[in-house]
């Protein structure tokens, strides 16, 4: 942990820093330090994983969004860089590394404007069959599906790959959003031109974020489904209109398998307070109509994996709020369900942090069930955590 931290961390758990790691936080030519987000983890072969994060530029969305790669090839112990995804104008996120076999990766990118978030943005996918190594793409992700935020996914019991995806759709009356930049002509006084003073690159950037996402909010809802592909990622469908929430907002579904073979959707709300369910009795092709839950969800994405015994483990930060203020996300916690999501009979805190402005923010990972153990990375906006917890933790 950092210097004079305020953090805690359960003594059954191990940590170690992922990244910047001992070469020290690197900074970007204007000496602001780089932003990051949602970091990924995956065993896509024995011993081998592979880790992403989106950094680059301000904050989300800007154009200097950027995906890295890393790889470890001695089950986490040593990571060496394994490239990146970026685009040359366009800020570019990835939210799914899904892996349906050993050394088949599928990552899923979506690009996006300064400004416009996901309102706007474009998706794609790159596909890799030597575990990261090398990449086909990013094309479009074949059926027409051309802008969903992507989350993680699933390969159902029947061989259907089931991912869970978000939108945005406007329905507002402010069609365009809103526009902030220097004058598009020089000035000129007859025959003399001046070029206008310009502030330093990214000044403007919380003016963008602060009423991009104001005209966002006003004017979209967030909705989700799941891409449902029954041949192996050659095709893809959209199924499920699920919509609900304060102010309509839904987004960053995570789908697990029941025992029964049903499929359960957890969703991040924006405004409630805890996450919203629907459940699908048909592999993911129509859903029920979501409903609240009881589990607390201060608007943050979750990780939700199951077992080969039943067990399902949820990582996630177990914090409400009033409706209108966002609750913080600390703790870090994982709760452990052996009845399919009908109660928890292990609710522990991973990580604590005394300050309160702290984020604890997005764990992202698998089950190695072989060693015993959940693996999975977090990250708390400038540095990036991998933590090792036992399965039969309590």
């Amino acid at each position: 942990m950092p210097t004079g931290t305020t953090r805690w961390t359960h003594p059954a758990t191990t940590i170690t820093e992922l990244w910047p790691g001992p070469a020290g936080y690197p900074e970007q030519a204007s000496t602001q330090r780089l932003w990051l987000r949602e970091a990924l983890l995956r065993a896509v072969a024995p011993g081998e994983l592979l880790a992403a994060w989106t950094t680059g530029g301000f904050c989300e969305p800007w154009a200097g969004n950027h995906t890295v790669l890393t790889r470890s090839t001695d089950d986490g112990r040593t990571w060496h860089p394994a490239g990146a995804f970026a685009h040359p104008t366009r800020g570019l996120f990835t939210t799914e590394l899904f892996c349906p076999a050993p050394g088949e990766v599928h990552a899923f990118l979506q690009t996006y404007d300064n400004g416009v978030w996901m309102t706007q943005l474009h998706s794609y996918r790159a596909v890799s069959r030597d575990g990261g190594r090398t990449w086909d793409g990013p094309h479009s992700i074949p059926g027409g599906v051309a802008n969903v935020w992507v989350n993680r996914g699933l390969v159902h019991a029947g061989g259907r790959w089931v991912i869970p995806v978000s939108w945005a759709e406007l329905h507002g009356a402010e069609w365009a959003p809103p526009s902030v930049g220097r004058a598009p002509a020089p000035l000129r006084v007859g025959a003399r031109e001046t070029e206008p003073p310009a502030v330093p690159y990214g000044a403007d950037t919380a003016l963008h974020y602060r009423l991009g996402n104001a005209w966002a909010d006003r004017n979209h809802r967030y909705c989700c489904g799941v891409l449902l592909s029954d041949d192996g990622g050659a095709t893809f469908r959209l199924r499920g209109y699920l919509r609900g929430g304060k102010h309509g907002h839904l987004i960053e579904p995570r789908v697990v398998e029941l025992s029964n073979g049903d499929l359960a959707m957890l969703i991040r709300s924006q405004r409630d307070g805890c996450l919203w369910r629907a459940d699908s009795r048909d592999g993911g092709e129509t859903w029920h109509e979501p409903q609240p839950t009881a589990i607390p969800n201060p608007a943050a994405k979750v990780n939700v994996l199951r077992a080969a015994d039943g067990r399902v483990f949820l990582l996630h930060n177990p914090v409400g709020h009033d409706g209108a203020i966002m609750g913080g996300r600390n703790p870090l916690s994982l709760w452990v369900s052996e009845d399919d999501l009908a109660s928890w009979s292990v609710q522990v805190d991973l990580v604590r942090d005394a300050n309160p402005s702290v984020s604890l923010n997005y764990p992202d990972g698998y089950l190695d069930e072989a060693a015993g153990v959940l693996r999975f990375v977090w990250e708390d906006t400038q540095r990036v955590w991998l933590m090792s917890v036992p399965l039969d933790i309590a």
